[in-house]
Order: structure tokens, then C-alpha cells, then sequence
């Protein structure tokens, strides 16, 4: 008859077990590398490499340094490098950084500067191709690149 509340606020981390998303909250200053098996909302600086499932990078938030997990959320600035399964870059996102993903998204008014590289899907051998896919700067276009249809650019484009 009640819902349980708890349970949607929760995710489940790489041991089974349901934890809350760790939050660094916007007056925190971190230099140095994070890693969690959960899921992590950073809001402040961090001058440093974070390695998680899910990472959601707010507004107010600057990283400074590599970014590995499997979803990646940024609204606010990224310098460096994001590797993730899926990439979002929301409309106030600044993103200066070199991006290697299975999925991006982009929203109008977003700012990328980078290169863009696509996971390629499992080969036979279980191994992971990566394809370069395209390089440069964007601002305010919405894309959501996949690694043929940025063949097709670079193809049309060379």
C-alpha cells in the first residue's frame, strides 16, 4: 500500500548492496583522485582523476583532471579526459576535454572542445576497437554521435 521512497533514492553499487550517491558538496576544495564503486554528484573542485559508475558533475562544479565511469553527466566544467559508456553534456556544460564513449549527447547551448572517440561494440575476440570519430569545437549545436555517422562526416569532410 506505501511505496518505499528509500529504495528510488538508492543505487545499487558493484557489491549488490543499495547505497546513497556521495555528494561533495559546492564549498569543497579536493586535490587528489576519487574513486567509488556508486554513484557520485560532485558540486565543488577537484583537481584530480575520479574513477565511478555514475558521476553527475553540477553547475557549480569545476574537475580538473581524467574522469573514467559508466555514465557521465556534466553541467558544469570539465579540463581533461572523460572515458565513459555514456556521455551527457547539458546545455551549461563547458567541456574542454578529450571524450571516448559508446553514447554522447549534447544539448544546445553546451561548449565541447575536444576530440571525440566512439567505443566500438565487442569484436568476436572480446576486445574493444577504438574509432576516431571527429575533433574540434562546438557550441550550442544539439548532436548525438554515433561512430558511422561521424565516418560519414569525416568522409564528406576529407
Amino acid at each position: 500500500m506505501f511505496n518505499n521512497k528509500k529504495e528510488d533514492t538508492l543505487s545499487r553499487s558493484a557489491t549488490g548492496k543499495n547505497t546513497a550517491p556521495s555528494l561533495l558538496s559546492s564549498d569543497l576544495v579536493v586535490n587528489g583522485n576519487l574513486e567509488s564503486e556508486g554513484d557520485l554528484q560532485v558540486d565543488g573542485i577537484i583537481e584530480g582523476d575520479i574513477k565511478t559508475q555514475k558521476l553527475t558533475i553540477s553547475k557549480t562544479a569545476v574537475v580538473r583532471g581524467s574522469i573514467e565511469a559508466e555514465v557521465v553527466m556534466v553541467a558544469g566544467q570539465v579540463t581533461g579526459q572523460v572515458k565513459a559508456r555514456q556521455v551527457t553534456l547539458s546545455k551549461s556544460a563547458k567541456v574542454i576535454a578529450d571524450v571516448t564513449q559508446e553514447q554522447l549527447h549534447i544539448e544546445p547551448g553546451a561548449y565541447f572542445e575536444g576530440n571525440c572517440r566512439h567505443f566500438a561494440v565487442e569484436n568476436d575476440k572480446g576486445q574493444r576497437r577504438i574509432e576516431k570519430s571527429q575533433s574540434g569545437k562546438t557550441n550550442g549545436a544539439a548532436t548525438s554521435a554515433s561512430a558511422s555517422e561521424a565516418k560519414q562526416v569525416a568522409t564528406n569532410a576529407g
